[in-house]
């Protein structure tokens, strides 16, 4: 009797096994769960972002509105000169209500919320597997370190693009839908192709040196403390540097180095003087190469539970 019921409950296994190519999705998609449930850290870190997104849309809206009024204004019987205030007051309008200006200053000054999102939610994500040893039994399963580092990478990513990527393409997006006649889509439609360019460099620099961060630190409070004094600190010091020693020095600080960047990318660096472009961009890739060099060799370290 004892061996009929054996027999009824294994039963010989008929599928195929086969190895998933994505090893890393599950870490991804685990610990995407586990930040999301913090809900009053996505409320109180995101809608900055979300406050800045709308007004910016609203001026777009307004931007391309007036122009249009303005035009209408024009087709009627007005004379020379008051066309000509007309096109002046047109044109200077156009110069502040830019929609690439206003990308370009918005991803500056929403670079430090961003950032702070990204350092909240992915700090923690080696030094708490580290704290609790939970990288082990990661590593003893078939799970490889590039796949580790890549499911880790891609929730800081996450973060990333959330609080940069959605933002810019929003603002792209109202552009497009407010201008007449689409207008904007036809004579700037690169710009999609350089928000989505540069909101990939930025994921990529702010990803890479939080995550830096996490495999150093022993504490995610000290990722924390390790990220922001970084940032903070380098201001001061390549003012200072920069001023005194040698202007390319001014390429110290990160936040200073991704707005040459963006300006860069969007063609927008008419009248920066603050730090040269091709320093900023060493200064960039060479903080990417530390920061994944540095990974590298913790993870090296990462010992194995057979």
């Amino acid at each position: 009797m004892s061996a009929e019921t054996h027999l009824e409950v294994y039963r010989r296994f008929q599928g195929k096994l086969r190895e998933d190519g994505a090893r890393f999705w599950p870490l991804t998609t685990s610990g995407l769960r586990t930040a999301l449930k913090q809900r009053k850290a996505l409320f109180l870190l995101y809608l900055p972002a979300l406050i800045v997104t709308v007004i910016l849309c609203f001026v777009v809206y307004i931007k391309f509105t007036a122009e249009s009024a303005l035009q209408g204004v024009e087709r009627e019987g007005l004379d020379f000169q008051e066309q000509l205030i007309k096109g002046m007051v047109i044109s200077q309008a156009q110069q502040l209500l830019d929609v690439v200006n206003l990308i370009v200053e918005f991803s500056k000054g929403m670079g430090g919320f961003a950032l702070l999102a990204v350092t909240w939610f992915a700090s923690g994500l080696f030094c708490e597997d580290k704290k609790a040893g939970a990288h082990q039994l990661y590593v003893a399963r078939p799970i490889t370190r590039l796949d580790y580092f890549l499911g880790k990478f891609l929730i800081a990513a996450f973060f990333a693009c959330l609080a940069m990527l959605v933002p810019l393409l929003s603002v792209c997006i109202a552009a497009t839908f407010c201008s007449p006649e689409w207008s904007f889509l036809k004579h700037e439609w690169d710009v999609f192709l350089r928000v989505i360019a540069f909101s990939a460099l930025w994921t990529v620099v702010a990803s890479s040196l939080v995550l830096m961060a996490s495999s150093i630190a022993s504490r995610k409070s000290f990722a924390l403390l390790g990220v922001f004094g970084f940032v903070m600190l380098s201001v001061p010091v390549s003012a200072i540097l920069g001023q005194f020693v040698d202007r390319r020095l001014f390429s110290l600080a990160l936040l200073i180095d991704l707005d040459a960047v963006a300006r860069s990318v969007f063609g927008r660096t008419e009248g920066f003087d603050e730090v040269p472009v091709a320093s900023a961009w060493t200064a960039v890739i060479a903080l990417v190469a530390l920061s994944w060099t540095v990974i590298w060799i913790r993870l090296r370290r990462l010992e194995v539970v057979a």
